[in-house]
């Protein structure tokens, strides 16, 4: 049986660009997790009253 992880990133809105450095640093949170042997089950995102962007993250091993 897998056990399943969820794990949340978030990054508040500032000076930079939102997006983009959550979107580094799920990649960067993804490929350490690859490397140490979990499995991808799914990413998501949402905004949280406009000043928060979220990444749920589900990864399984």
């Amino acid at each position: 049986m897998k056990k399943h992880e969820v794990h949340i990133l978030k990054k508040t809105a500032g000076f930079g660009g939102m997006k983009e450095e959550l979107a580094k640093e799920v990649e960067h949170f993804l490929d350490k997790k690859v490397n140490e042997g979990y499995e991808i089950v799914n990413i998501s995102f949402t905004y949280y009253e406009a000043s928060e962007l979220i990444a749920f993250i589900t990864i399984c091993r």
